[in-house]
């Protein structure tokens, strides 16, 4: 999916945000700030929304000398969802169906992208948990999904923010255990998740964590690592977490089950789903 003239205000957004958590000297922000609107200006609208995110963030950790502006934002979400968690082991335990309901609980977890929007509070969490329980995931049919990951051999995950990441864990915790490999950002990227953010959440507990080597807040193949390159051709099951992911993903060459729920108009335009939904797709490969 490759991005257009409205995606700008979006990013004017994000370059504003993340200026302002690099730096607290008013004269360095607007200067940095100036230099990504004037890349912005000249950017290749030719490329997905989350390849010129990348460049915005490349300009703020240069110029601010700071290598993650948002790692106490990151733990902030992190913790937030962490004391949600005997909740959802309550959700689970009670559930006809816990892959589904894990399912759900990925998807609920999508809420905390600070790429489409500027702030997440405890109630947004808490609301979203429970919408996600109540509405459709539209699109594919997750009969589809589980009978993949039942029967796979490697199962790749995508990650996408931290603190989401805590809500994967449910569902990872729902596939055939030692099968699962978490795929994070190779560097700091808005508030995606790292190494670090996905230890963080305990996913080292359920499944093993590889870098992709790429900073950009997605997954660009061609700026992703070699080796995390032949992890995504070679697994049985792809799983794409979040709607960066999917911006990055949605035309690649192969199967990939994309999981998030649609949080701006462009997307909704692009799948044919309305804001809001919670959504299972699948590139056709």
């Amino acid at each position: 999916m490759i991005a257009r003239m409205e995606c700008l205000p979006c990013l004017v957004r994000q370059a504003k945000e993340a200026v302002c958590m690099s730096s607290g000297d008013p004269d360095l922000r607007l200067r940095i700030l100036r230099r990504c609107l004037a890349w912005m200006a000249e950017a290749d609208l030719d490329v997905s929304p989350p390849e010129i995110a990348a460049g915005i963030g490349r300009i703020v950790m240069e110029l601010s000398g700071r290598d993650d502006p948002y790692r106490e934002v990151k733990s902030l979400h992190t913790d937030m969802a962490l004391k949600l968690l005997p909740r959802m082991d309550r959700m689970l335990a009670k559930s006809a169906d816990p892959f589904l309901t894990g399912m759900r609980l990925a998807i609920a977890g999508n809420i905390i992208d600070l790429g489409a929007r500027s702030q997440v509070e405890d109630a947004d969490i808490g609301d979203t948990l429970r919408e996600a329980m109540e509405l459709p995931i539209l699109g594919e049919d997750p009969e589809d999904l589980r009978r993949e990951t039942g029967r796979a051999g490697s199962i790749l995950y995508l990650a996408d923010n931290a603190g989401e990441t805590v809500f994967d864990r449910k569902f990872i915790q729902q596939m055939p255990r030692g099968r699962v490999t978490v795929a994070v950002r190779g560097g700091p990227a808005i508030n995606d998740a790292t190494l670090d953010d996905a230890r963080a959440a305990g996913l080292h507990e359920v499944a093993e964590l590889v870098s992709n080597g790429s900073p950009a807040p997605a997954t660009v193949l061609a700026d992703c690592s070699p080796s995390f390159q032949r992890l995504f051709a070679e697994a049985d099951v792809v799983i794409s977490k979040g709607q960066g992911n999917f911006e990055s993903l949605s035309g690649v060459d192969r199967k990939v089950h994309f999981l998030f729920r649609v949080k701006c108009p462009l997307v909704a335009d692009h799948t044919g789903y309305p804001e809001g939904s919670l959504l299972l797709l699948h590139s056709r490969g």
